[in-house]
């Protein structure tokens, strides 16, 4: 065996009888488990991936643990005086360094794959929804950073154990210089910079591992990580052959050593910032790029026929370029497997594309956008808010449907939530997707004078709280019986709809429907759906609900012909219904005069509203838009899954507190006593 392989056994050797690495390998563990499990719940309903959360949430640890791993690599070596009878030896300095390091940095991979194997496995049993499209190989460019990121810390904390002879002391010094130095002068600069964090962005070693484990693999960054690791080797080797020259008449040769260790600092920070400066970026197909759309886009892709046009005016040094780059070529990806339809992609920066630029303007469109084209049709997605792969499909529904009735009037004057509030208690969220969709929303109020217009697709009343008037319920009464359409998101005491929902097949109540099902312990989750046009996509799905009201099918249902009224429930929570559809006169056509009369009726508004659409991975939104498109006879019901770069694990209140407890307590604890049982024989056996 070679002399790097001996070093490297006898540093494990050494490290594994001793409980203290036991210890810190356990108390990683714990961290990082209760790191990811945090991280999952933070990403739930983002665009985050599995790779990406896992990989952010061990990174901010590695340095640590290489930090405990190697503080008595060097300095319980000078302790005991075994450094003489190493240096003594006729081995090379390097290759005692250079095992040592290996040493270290395998003992710190061997945890990082433990609570990579046990956090996998956790989700698989927990929340296997969250893998998506992943599997084990799209791990590995996360997995390959953090590797190279340990080598580095690895080096660092073992050059650094070769300046103390106490191992605390070395530990503290490890920790300093790759976790409080790096990271305070990080917060520093981003708290003083009048940009604040938008000038700076994150912390780069997180950054980074979140950037690999999405596939986007920065050169520059891995050749720095790996030119510092070797400056940090060679400065250990210096430092030992230092001390090899103690007790002799060589300052000069110490003093050119520690200079020469000094030079190849200077030499690494020049070398790290020209691969940063020169380093090209490679997008890798981690999950495949065609599986990152969901069956939901692909479907709205396949209904257009021609050739579209996705033209992305934005810088190109903008960092929402890349995001936006992936998604459009995901989704040309995907077209490329569907017949008759064919995405062309171009990317207009306005700094140096000037006639492309000046095309765009002309068709009003000036901010960074994506404009997506088929014929003379044309749909503007701005970039202020981000782009989804949900405002892709719109985009895509918009341009194949047909010509159809696009104001939406929200009711007034009641207490109802507002379209237009941005507010956690507004509904401006719905209303933008379905501005997206190619609606206007419009406000009316049913006691003035103006009529109804005729190019009313539905009307909406989210969650009044006020009864409406006699002259008010007669109106809309009126509209409905002309072929009207009506969605109602039930509000505390109904808004005094009970007597006209009542006449049209539903019976609203004041009870409330409860659940065990639940994700604060307030809220209802339903995932009971029954068979209809707006639920057949969102089977294996669920929606949040506050606090709905029951609903029940009232005495006008029935009847023949054109009167012929029928009750359809929509959502039940133990067998108990909280969202139903009628129709009047199905089957009698969809001209202007003899459209058949719709009513969605849900017993809860709150959930439409902004903060629950933004803070739960759920099919809320889905189910809003396909009551809204059955409601206005576009038929552009959506699937119930989420977006192909979604996280969503479809966990509840109960299953997230047994998956926070397993992966920072049961499992970290169980493999920690395993280790000292382990340490425990060893010792007895020596």
């Amino acid at each position: 065996m070679s002399a790097v392989g001996v070093s490297m056994g006898r540093t494990i050797g050494f490290a594994r009888n001793f409980p203290s690495t036991a210890l810190t390998i356990g108390g990683f563990l714990v961290a990082t488990g209760v790191m990811f499990s945090f991280g999952l719940h933070g990403a739930e309903g983002g665009s985050l991936s599995l790779a990406s959360v896992w990989a952010a949430s061990v990174s901010p640890f590695l340095p640590v643990l290489a930090a405990l791993l190697s503080m008595d690599v060097w300095s319980d070596e000078r302790l005991s005086g075994r450094i003489d009878i190493l240096l003594a030896s006729p081995v090379s300095v390097g290759d005692l360094v250079l095992g040592k390091c290996l040493g270290v940095w395998v003992m710190t991979v061997a945890a990082m794959a433990v609570s990579f194997i046990a956090s996998l496995l956790l989700v698989h049993f927990n929340a296997p929804s969250a893998f998506g499209a992943l599997g084990v190989f799209d791990f590995m460019p996360g997995l390959s950073i953090l590797c190279l990121q340990s080598a580095l810390w690895c080096a660092v904390s073992v050059a650094a154990s070769a300046f103390f002879r106490h191992a605390a002391a070395a530990a503290m010094v490890s920790c300093f210089l790759l976790v409080a130095l790096p990271r305070g002068l990080w917060t520093a600069l981003a708290e003083w910079s009048p940009a604040g964090r938008t000038a700076f962005g994150e912390m780069p070693f997180d950054a980074h591992a979140s950037d690999f484990a999405a596939g986007v693999v920065d050169l520059g960054s891995a050749a720095m990580y790996a030119v510092f690791a070797a400056a940090a080797v060679f400065v250990c080797i210096k430092r030992v052959e230092a001390m090899r020259l103690a007790g002799r008449r060589a300052a000069s040769a110490r003093t050119a050593t520690l200079v020469a260790a000094l030079l190849s600092v200077v030499l690494a920070g020049l070398l790290g910032a020209f691969s940063l400066r020169i380093g090209g970026t490679v997008e890798l197909p981690v999950g495949s790029m065609a599986n990152r759309i969901s069956k939901r886009t692909i479907a709205a892709i396949a209904d257009m026929h021609g050739s579209v046009t996705a033209t992305c005016l934005l810088p190109r040094n903008d960092p929402r370029m890349r995001s936006v780059a992936q998604l459009l070529r995901s989704l040309s990806a995907s077209a490329k497997t569907q017949a008759g339809v064919k995405i062309v992609i171009r990317f207009v920066d306005p700094r140096w594309d000037f006639s492309a630029a000046q095309r765009l303007a002309n068709i009003g469109v000036y901010e960074p956008s994506v404009v997506f084209e088929l014929d003379r049709r044309r749909a503007v997605l701005p970039l202020k808010d981000g782009l989804s792969e949900r405002n892709v499909a719109s985009a895509m529904r918009r341009l194949a449907a047909p010509p159809h009735r696009t104001n939406i009037y929200w009711t007034t004057g009641h207490g109802e939530s507002s379209f237009d509030s941005y507010g956690a208690f507004g509904m401006s969220d719905f209303a933008r997707e379905l501005s997206k969709d190619g609606f206007k929303n419009s406000s009316i109020r049913l006691s003035g004078e103006t009529a109804i217009p005729p190019d009313c697709a539905l009307i909406v009343v989210a969650g009044g709280k006020e009864d409406i008037s006699r002259v008010e319920a007669e109106r809309l009464d009126s509209y409905l019986k002309q072929g009207g359409r009506l969605l109602v998101l039930l509000g505390s005491g109904g808004g005094g709809l009970s007597s006209i929902l009542s006449s049209w097949g539903v019976r609203t109540s004041a009870e409330k429907v409860s659940s065990a099902h639940t994700l604060s312990g307030g809220d209802v989750v339903a995932s009971d759906f029954s068979g209809h046009a707006i639920t057949d996509s969102l089977s294996g799905t669920q929606i949040v609900l506050d606090s709905p009201f029951l609903l029940t099918q009232s005495s006008a249902v029935g009847g023949s012909g054109a009167d012929r009224i029928e009750f359809s429930p929509l959502v039940s929570v133990s067998g108990r219904c909280i969202a139903a559809a009628t129709e009047r006169g199905r089957g009698i056509g969809e001209d202007l005069a003899l459209r058949p009369t719709r009513i969605v009726v849900v017993g809860d508004s709150l959930f439409a509203r902004n903060g629950p659409l933004a803070s739960r991975a759920n099919a809320n939104m889905d189910f809003l838009l396909n009551c809204v498109a059955y409601l206005a006879g576009t038929a552009a019901i959506t699937g119930g899954e989420v977006d192909g770069d979604v996280l969503a694990t479809g966990m509840d209140r109960r299953g997230w507190t047994s998956f926070t407890i397993q992966s920072g307590l049961v499992v970290p604890v169980g493999l920690f006593l395993m280790m000292l049982a382990y340490v425990a024989f060893r010792r007895r056996r020596l």
